[in-house]
């Protein structure tokens, strides 16, 4: 990794470093004198003691990579790092003798960015192994992959410079290097894991929070108020709660679970809803959001424009499908916005307008679309109808023909009727959206009052005729 004159000579004695007379650990005799195999033994001793001392950090409360490759860096002379497995292999620990944790993060990035080494990086994950390759001009370069969960979490990598290596006798040897690497690796591997862990268990903690927030489970003003706390929401900035779910899930949470009839969907969603919250990390960093049940819940500020980010993260995920047909209404996903809420309180409230808007959604079949609570209007009353087909059954009773014929003709009467409306009742505007003279409005108004059996003229059939054409999706 270094050659020679990057790093100062020299570093600090360390608990394994002492004159040649010192006592070899665990023994009560000098090194000097020993019989044959006596200079082998006192290798392993040493490095017996190394492994303890790295083992010693698995368990210390404030220890991490840095600490491992600084002890590899104090009792070996060595260069030592650890990197991510990222495109950009990060520098997560960096540590060499004699000089600061900055410069020996440098020389540790300049030296995984070339080819060469990326290769011996592959090499060394597939193989699950660590290797000893050639380093620099007489270097020689350790590459051990850490292991986490099954995975490789990231890379140690530790290089010496044999022909000017100054160690303790107890830790002589070409083979000590590629140990200690080893199970120093092993060491990282328990502190990233301890490290998922704990990440794993917080998050854990703040989603519980954040769902007992968005349903109203705090048994006080003051214990809702701490949780807000506790996860980060930010109380008197304007958020809306934006809800996502996958097209045709059910939003009735006593139906959230149906029995599966589609194996290689149900296993596809929760992926889907994954990619879903990270897509809105990524638009909204620090965005509060989590995935529940079978749905994305999320916290986004209005000063982010919460209508544009949730068409971003709904777009994202139209694979295959010219952008017109995203248009169209064909996202794989349904996004909802409940009302804009700068408290606490009314947390709940606007959670509820988004998963009664998505209700909406499904019954009007508006599903593959973004929808806001303020955009619903008086499908807002409609949805307290317990069956949607009592409500289309109404609409069939006031429209009659209108909604039963399906021919081109009646199909052009209802659509002039519901642009009548949308209006206000002016037979000059809507002429004009249509492209048409006012007498031809005026001749298809009295052909739908006769199919249907209307008079436009009197208030409650004209009410009873918008409200039926909101039903069945005409007055979009």
């Amino acid at each position: 990794m270094a050659t020679a004159g990057r790093f100062p000579p020299g570093r600090p004695a360390g608990p394994l470093r002492a004159a040649p007379s010192r006592t070899v650990p665990g023994s009560a005799r000098p090194a000097e004198g020993r019989g044959p195999g006596g200079a082998g033994a006192e290798a392993l001793r040493g490095l017996v003691v190394l492994h303890r001392r790295l083992s010693t950090l698995a368990t210390a409360h404030d220890s991490g990579p840095a600490a491992v490759v600084a002890l590899l860096a104090e009792e070996l002379g060595a260069v030592a790092g650890v990197i991510g497995t990222g495109p950009e292999h990060a520098v997560l620990a960096a540590c060499a003798p004699g000089v600061d944790e900055a410069r020996a993060a440098a020389v540790l990035r300049a030296e995984v960015t070339g080819s060469r080494a990326r290769r011996v990086l592959a090499a060394a994950e597939r193989g699950g192994r660590a290797l000893r390759v050639p380093g620099n001009g007489t270097w020689v370069r350790v590459v051990v992959p850490v292991v986490v969960g099954g995975d490789t979490a990231a890379f140690l990598i530790a290089e010496e410079d044999p022909a000017q290596r100054d160690r303790p006798a107890a830790l002589e040897g070409d083979d000590v290097l590629l140990l200690a690497a080893e199970h120093a690796a092993t060491i990282v591997g328990v502190l990233l894991g301890r490290e998922r862990v704990l990440a794993a268990a917080a998050g854990h903690v703040r989603d519980d929070l954040l769902s007992g927030l968005l349903l109203g489970r705090a048994r006080s003003a003051e214990e809702a108020a701490q949780w807000a706390e506790h996860v980060g929401f930010d109380a008197g900035v304007a958020h809306r709660v934006l809800v996502v779910v996958p097209r045709g899930e059910p939003t009735d949470p006593a139906t959230a679970h149906p029995e599966p009839t589609d194996p290689e969907a149900t296993t596809a969603r929760p992926l889907l809803l994954a990619e879903v919250r990270d897509r809105l990390a990524r638009l909204v960093p620090g965005v509060l959001a989590l995935v529940r049940d079978s749905e994305v819940v999320a916290l986004v500020p209005v000063a982010a424009d919460p209508v544009a980010v949730g068409t971003a993260a709904a777009r994202a995920f139209v694979r295959g499908l010219e952008p017109s047909a995203a248009d169209a209404g064909r996202w794989p996903v349904t996004v909802a916005l409940g009302r804009e809420v700068d408290d606490v309180p009314g947390l709940p409230r606007s959670y509820d307008q988004a998963r009664r808007t998505l209700d909406a959604a499904r019954r009007l079949g508006w599903e593959g679309r973004l929808l806001r609570f303020d955009d619903l209007g008086v499908h807002r009353l409609l949805l307290q109808v317990p069956d949607p087909e009592d409500a289309r059954a109404f609409a069939r009773e006031v429209l009659g023909r209108l909604a039963t014929d399906s021919s081109e003709r009646t199909v052009e009467l209802v659509r002039t009727l519901a642009r009548y409306f949308r209006e206000d009742g002016s037979p000059q505007r809507t002429a004009k959206v249509l492209s048409v003279h006012p007498n031809t409005v005026g001749y298809r108004l009295r052909r739908a009052e006769e199919l249907s059996g209307l008079a436009l003229d009197h208030y409650q059939d004209r009410l009873a005729a918008q409200v039926a054409l909101e039903i069945l999706g005409w007055m979009e």
